[in-house]
C-alpha cells in the first residue's frame, strides 16, 4: 500500500530535528466504491517514526483482513437525530414511547452534543450517567436514558461508524443501604429464669386445658424445664 512518513511542519535537517514536532502518516485503505477513487487515512501524534511506522502496519493489517473501520466524524447530536428517525421509522413506536426516547437524548445532549461520536469514551459516558445520579433523578429515568443510549451506539457500531461502543460496559449506580438505628435499647427475648417459673406457676394452676403442657415443652429457642 502507498503512503508517506512526515513531521507535519518540521524544517530540521533530516539528521538533526531539534524542533519537536510530531511524526504523522497518510496510507491508501482501497478505493471508494461509489466514486472509484483511492481512499486514505491519515494518523497523527506518534513520538517517534518508529511509532508511527508500527501503527500505520496495525491500520494495514486491519484493511487487508476487511475488518477495518472508518469512524464517523458526525457530532452525537447529529447521530441521534438521524437515529431517532430511524428507530420510529423501523419499529413503528407508540407516541409515548417516541417521547421518552426524545426526553432521553436531551438529557445525554448536555454531556455529548458538540462531540464526535468516535471521541465518547467509556469514562465520558460513565460519568455522565453517574452526574445524572447526583441529580437526583430517579433510577427509571436514568434507565431510561440509559437504554436509548445503548440503542444509538448499538446502530452506529452496526453501521461500522464505530468501533466500539462506549455504553457497552456502563452501569447506574446503585442507593446505598441506610440502616436505621433505634435509640431505644434491645428488649430481651426470653424470661430471666425467675420470670419463668413464675410464668410457669400461672399457668399451672390457672391456665386453660393442655396450657401447662404447652408451655413446659414448647419455648422459641427450644425445649425448657422448670424443674
Amino acid at each position: 500500500m502507498k503512503g508517506h512518513f512526515r513531521k507535519r511542519g518540521c524544517k530540521c535537517p533530516s539528521n538533526n530535528c531539534t524542533c519537536g514536532k510530531k511524526w504523522s502518516f497518510i496510507i491508501d485503505v482501497g478505493k471508494d466504491p461509489e466514486t472509484g477513487k483511492r481512499k486514505q487515512e491519515s494518523r497523527s501524534g506518534f513520538k517517534t517514526k518508529q511509532e508511527a511506522e508500527a501503527a500505520a502496519a496495525a491500520l494495514i493489517t486491519e484493511v487487508n483482513k476487511g475488518i477495518f473501520i472508518k469512524e464517523s466524524d458526525m457530532l452525537f447530536k447529529e447521530w441521534a437525530n438521524d437515529w431517532l428517525l430511524l428507530y420510529i421509522e423501523r419499529n413503528g413506536p407508540k407516541p409515548g414511547t417516541i417521547r421518552l426516547r426524545q426526553y432521553s437524548i436531551k438529557k445525554l445532549l448536555p454531556y455529548f452534543a458538540h462531540i464526535k461520536l468516535k471521541n465518547i469514551t467509556e469514562e465520558m459516558y460513565q460519568s455522565a450517567l453517574n452526574d445524572l445520579k447526583v441529580q437526583d433523578f430517579s433510577r427509571s429515568t436514568i434507565e431510561g436514558v440509559h437504554t436509548t443510549a445503548k440503542m444509538i451506539f448499538k446502530m452506529a457500531v452496526n453501521k461500522r461508524m464505530l468501533k466500539i461502543d462506549p455504553t457497552q460496559n456502563a452501569y447506574i449506580k446503585k442507593d446505598p443501604q441506610v440502616i436505621i438505628e433505634s435509640d431505644e435499647e434491645d428488649l430481651p427475648l426470653f424470661f430471666e429464669r425467675e420470670d419463668l417459673e413464675l410464668f410457669l406457676n400461672t399457668v399451672r394452676n390457672k391456665g386453660l386445658f393442655l396450657d401447662n403442657a404447652i408451655f413446659t415443652t414448647y419455648h422459641p429457642l427450644g425445649c425448657v424445664s422448670v424443674n
